[in-house]
């Protein structure tokens, strides 16, 4: 983050307080318990969240508890809009601040850009916390019996709705936006599409992990599985303007299960475009050899310490590298990627050159496994 919106924040506290809690409807939100929400307490928790990382006083604003998951869905989607509310607020402020068009263009983008991160991370921190409950319990049939399934179906209808009116947007059918706009709503859009498979990944994990769980095989032609895949991934690498190039060998046919393949190499992919530098290119690569047919990911990024190799396939491991940076994850992706991969009767690696890039391979035999 640019720190940007910050400091305006923080040097025009009251007023922007006062512009949110109007798109708001109000000027305080009553709780439950008989307390009341102010628009400061929310603008606090909002600096938290952008200058500390501190996403506590967010979550207790808007009352996200993951013990609560019944309601978990409508408290995340509140926050989600009341993040959203900033942007506008930020700008009238901005007008009335009496900074010129330059700098109010450059506040738009990066609030836009900010405030997208702080919910990627809200999300996220959601997710890996609901998903920590599950390693947590002792048996199948326990994690089973816990609400979960219901919980990630309900998460997916507040992302869907902010999903949706970010493609309504961009594509101009809810009327013209100028070009600073659109960069902003392609920005939401790419980390709404995010969290989506973020939820998707926690709801496939469930399944992956019980033991009565089967594959559904069918015939796949690689070239479809890999551009489906790229496809998945298409607004998050166009916003970081990283080309997606294909070297894949034509006719290439095998037997797996097409959408948790899919969902596997969308993870390397989204990995890759996360850690790759804006205007990188990433190759993905597919091919046949002795029976099995390998998909590989290659970035530009920093690549990774090559002692992680083996442990970045690891339930919930992210480097220090990648906390460091920042980059958001909850460390499922690439388990997810080599227990697909292992269902199959596959596998899965990474190798790196450190400073050049990171490379993540997986391998399939052509043949039907029964699972």
């Amino acid at each position: 983050m640019t720190g940007q919106l910050a400091d305006f924040l923080a040097a025009h506290p009251e007023r922007v307080a006062e512009i949110w809690a109007q798109l708001q409807g109000s000027a305080s939100e009553q709780r439950a318990s008989g307390s009341s929400r102010e628009p400061r307490q929310f603008l606090n928790a909002a600096l938290l969240a952008l200058s500390a990382d501190d996403l506590g006083p967010l979550m207790a604003f808007a009352e996200i508890d993951v013990e609560r998951v019944q309601d978990l869905d409508q408290h995340l989607e509140k926050a989600l809009l009341y993040l959203a509310a900033l942007r506008p607020a930020t700008a009238k402020a901005a007008v009335e601040a009496g900074l010129d068009a330059a700098s109010q263009l450059s506040l738009a983008l990066d609030a836009a850009e900010d405030l997208a991160v702080v919910a990627t991370r809200l999300s996220v921190t959601v997710a890996r916390r609901l998903a920590q409950q599950i390693a947590s319990m002792s048996t199948t049939s326990s994690a089973r019996g816990t609400s979960l399934s219901i919980t990630m179906h309900e998460l997916r209808r507040p992302l869907t709705i902010l999903n949706s009116y970010g493609q309504l947007l961009s594509t101009g059918m809810l009327g013209q936006m100028p070009d600073s706009a659109t960069i902003a709503i392609d920005g939401i859009t790419a980390s709404t599409e995010m969290m989506v498979r973020m939820v998707n990944a926690l709801s496939e994990l469930t399944r992956l992990e019980d033991p009565e769980d089967r594959l559904n095989i069918e015939p796949i032609g690689l070239t479809d599985l890999i551009s489906g895949a790229i496809e998945a991934v298409a607004m998050e690498a166009k916003l970081r303007d990283c080309p997606v190039v294909q070297d894949v060998a034509a006719d290439v046919t095998f037997r797996g299960d097409r959408r948790r393949l899919t969902l596997a190499l969308t993870n390397i992919l989204g990995n890759a475009v996360k850690h790759s530098p804006d205007g990188a290119t990433i190759t993905v690569r597919g091919w046949e050899e002795d029976e099995t047919v390998h998909m590989a990911v290659r970035d530009q990024g920093p690549g990774f310490a090559p002692e992680d190799a083996e442990r970045l396939f690891d339930k919930y491991y992210r480097s220090a590298a990648e906390r460091h940076r920042k980059v958001p994850g909850s460390g499922l992706g690439l388990y997810i990627v080599r227990t697909v991969a292992q269902r199959h009767g596959g596998s899965a690696a990474a190798r790196t050159e450190p400073g050049k890039g990171a490379e993540f391979e997986m391998v399939i035999p052509r043949g039907e496994r029964r699972s």
